[in-house]
């Protein structure tokens, strides 16, 4: 299996992402992200792959994939061939970053067990039945919630989670120092190289050198880590930028759009909403909207 690197899927607004997801079956790839993933499994079953581990999954069960873990949740046969019905596969998705309260957060005497828990996550975690049970109805109830509601929310089952004595670890070490560690070492130059540059014009020559690749073989490379194109990639971060800017609604289109690394206003709002499926002042006025009924 071809490892990929996955792109954070959170909206510029949110500190963390929550969704329900109901489909026919998992459609996902081996991959990782620098996020970690809480998955709930309402209905499914398949085999799951974390790390260097290999065992079965079903519903009703309650995962903690570490930061970078490469991981793989494939369903059963019978879920691809048979096409069952629309919602045979029922899932809650929860990914946030470690430091998503700020980087001092886990040095607090209070989160010792939270830290503790999150390095724990590194080996892959499965949660006992009782566990499950507890968190159940708020992990059901944070998708959909909002503002400072959310992220208590994500507190309330992360420290319910984090005094769980009774989990089973699916890894025997910890699988971000130990597994294919050149291959991310070499994302994560591009990455960061990405995201502290994006203001100013980028090269494709400038980034292929950080990766050591010829600009075509970066090309081919780059697209099948991350399924996207470079050009498709930067501008996805590009956007998030912009979509931060805009909802903190301190300046106008033009200025979002030159701040954010694009150079003519036309091209900013053809792909805002090609990304957003609106323009980028239909997404202000949404936002503002949305903050007056709060």
């Amino acid at each position: 299996m071809k490892l990929t690197y996955k792109q954070t899927e959170k909206r510029p607004e949110n500190s963390f992402l929550a969704r329900q997801d109901r489909m026919p079956y998992i459609g996902q790839d081996w991959h990782f992200h620098k996020e970690l993933e809480l998955i709930y499994f309402i209905k499914s079953t398949g085999t799951r792959y974390v790390g260097n581990s290999i065992g079965n999954f079903g519903p009703g069960e309650v995962y903690l994939i570490g930061s970078n873990v490469p991981h793989l949740f494939r369903n059963d046969r019978e879920y691809y061939a048979d096409k069952l019905e629309d919602e045979a596969v029922d899932l809650v998705v929860i990914k946030f970053e470690a430091d998503f309260l700020g980087a001092a957060f886990l040095d607090l005497t209070e989160a010792k067990k939270l830290h503790a828990l999150f390095q724990v996550a590194n080996k892959g975690i499965k949660f006992s039945k009782a566990a499950t049970y507890l968190v159940h109805n708020h992990i059901l109830g944070l998708v959909g919630s909002k503002g400072l509601s959310s992220i208590i929310g994500l507190l309330k089952i992360l420290d319910i989670l984090s005094i769980s004595e009774n989990y089973k670890t699916l890894c025997l070490e910890a699988i971000t120092n130990t597994f294919n560690q050149n291959e991310k070492d070499r994302m994560a130059r591009i990455v960061s190289y990405l995201n502290e540059n994006f203001e100013n014009k980028i090269e494709l020559d400038q980034v292929a050198e950080i990766a050591c690749m010829t600009p075509n073989a970066f090309c081919r490379y780059f697209k099948k880590r991350t399924h996207k194109s470079f050009t498709q990639y930067l501008n996805e971060i590009r956007l998030r930028h912009a979509c931060k800017l805009l909802i903190e609604g301190e300046m106008q289109v033009a200025t979002v759009c030159y701040q954010s690394g694009f150079n003519t206003l036309t091209n900013f709002n053809r792909q805002f909403k090609a990304l957003m499926k609106i323009t980028p002042s239909e997404y202000m006025d949404r936002y503002n909207k949305k903050m007056e009924t709060v």
